[in-house]
């Protein structure tokens, strides 16, 4: 990469526009090449320019994307304010989202973050811990069962999470839905992908063979929470009371009128709460688990750390302070395969990053991808080494030099869950298996929404007991 040639400077008077790649081809600009391989793409305009690239993509104004960690601070914490999410990517993903909390802007996210923020607060998340064990204990019984033939493990993962978020978030079992879930959820990912790189395909409304599977996927995911939303509201009105975040969505009401949500809000939020809280996990721990198998020294060392603190039973949540290693392979699957791999953010007004202008309406990318890979912070960065989040290590770093939560006020907020499910899956899984990756199955990551592992990962399984 080259040399960093001006400092972050915000208010600059000789700023100049970033660099970048040519103008690229007639209409489309850098779209067909950022389409075909977005993560190279990226990766090598980076590697030629710099922290801050600018480039055209189709009829939109200007395009940069961020790689160092002082401008991800200033777009997503100091000048949060000029950065909102923006129309081009926020109008595709509210296809599927709708208004819930992730593509929800101004007034309207707030109330609804105020909202949600309780149920997730550190002392209600840690009360979820035995769901999380007895689902994980669910799957692992179902393991023993497969003896040594190989499966996708990305799926088992995604089965895993959406059990957890069913249970633990609106208080019901998916059962046999999970599965309908899974692949509608997949489906419309795909979609969502397919037209933010496509920005002139057909448009939504049209009887396509791509939109007419986008719509059903969709529905079922309605189906499904409209399923967990009318099965709390016919319990009787002597049943316990709920705590969870569905208890909150159902009992909110509007300061000025009283009125609770509309039926199409909870849909928004449900759908939103199902596919933030699950998919995130799954695509993280789908990595782990392929990694881990091709690090035996880590591997033996995590699964040391977990017969010493566990002797044999399974974790609970007082067991997570002596499960420091396990968290630390964790926060570096996530730096390697950060499973939002870019956060998209449009700015309002005119800045200046890297010492550069940015135009007022220019889209602007951030990439953990690439920031968690910056030479000038990580030493060897590709290489996989826990050790990098050792108790203090963060202090060699700027904070922003690792963002796999975003940051600022829009910081992911089911991050502690993610943590503590991450922690506890992992720990339960390796004290009883080893994962192999299967040699012949060809590892590729695929950058829709999330970094998901394209054709899943299939592995094996070893027992330990």
């Amino acid at each position: 990469m080259i040399a960093r040639q001006s400092q972050h400077n915000s208010g600059s008077i000789h700023a100049r526009p970033a660099p970048g790649p040519a103008r690229g081809r007639f209409l489309v600009g850098s779209l067909l090449d950022a389409q075909k391989s977005p993560l190279s793409f990226y990766q090598e305009a980076w590697q030629h320019h710099g922290d801050l690239v600018r480039f055209r993509y189709g009829f939109n104004k200007e395009w940069h994307f961020v790689g160092h960690p002082d401008d991800v601070e200033r777009v997503l914490v100091t000048n949060w304010r000029n950065y909102p999410k923006g129309f081009f990517f926020n109008h595709r993903l509210k296809s599927l989202t709708g208004e819930g909390l992730v593509t929800n802007e101004g007034e309207s996210w707030l109330r609804q973050r105020r909202l949600a923020q309780p149920a997730f607060h550190r002392e209600r998340i840690t009360a979820l811990a035995d769901v999380i064990t007895d689902s994980t204990s669910e799957m692992l019984g179902e393991w023993r069962k497969k003896g040594d033939a190989p499966f996708d493990v990305t799926t088992e993962m995604m089965h895993l999470t959406l059990q957890i978020v069913g249970r633990a978030l609106f208080g019901a079992d998916l059962g046999g839905r999970a599965e309908d879930v899974y692949r509608a959820m997949t489906c419309a990912l795909e979609y969502v992908h397919f037209r933010f790189f496509h920005p002139l395909s057909a448009p939504e409304g049209m009887p396509t063979p791509r939109n007419r599977r986008f719509h059903q996927a969709k529905s079922t995911l309605e189906e499904v929470a409209m399923e967990i939303i009318t099965r709390r509201r016919r319990e009787p009105e002597n049943a316990p009371p709920h705590h969870d975040l569905l208890a909150m969505l159902l009992d909110a009401r509007d300061e000025e009128t009283g009125e609770g949500m509309s039926d199409r809000q909870l849909l928004d939020e449900v759908i939103t709460i199902m596919f933030t809280g699950h998919e995130t996990t799954a695509v993280i721990l789908s990595w782990a688990w392929h990694v881990l198998s091709q690090h035996d020294d880590v591997r033996e060392k995590l699964q040391a750390e977990v017969d010493t603190a566990l002797n044999g039973r399974a974790p609970t949540v007082e067991d997570l302070p002596n499960l420091a290693y396990t968290k630390m392979v964790v926060e570096e699957t996530m730096r390697l395969y950060p499973p939002v791999w870019a956060i998209p953010r449009q700015a309002k007004e005119a800045d200046t990053l890297s010492g550069h202008t940015v135009a007022a309406g220019s889209s602007i990318v951030l990439l953990p991808y690439l920031t968690h890979r910056h030479p000038e912070f990580w030493p060897d960065p590709d290489k996989f080494d826990p050790e990098r989040f050792a108790p203090g290590a963060e202090k060699s770093r700027p904070k922003y030099a690792y963002f796999p939560f975003g940051g600022g006020p829009r910081i992911c907020i089911g991050q502690h869950f993610a943590m503590m499910e991450g922690q506890l899956i992992l720990a339960a899984v390796m004290q009883q298996f080893n994962l192999k990756t299967a040699p012949n199955h060809k590892i590729e990551m695929a950058p829709v929404i999330t970094l998901r592992p394209k054709n899943g990962i299939v592995m094996s399984l070893e027992s330990r007991v």
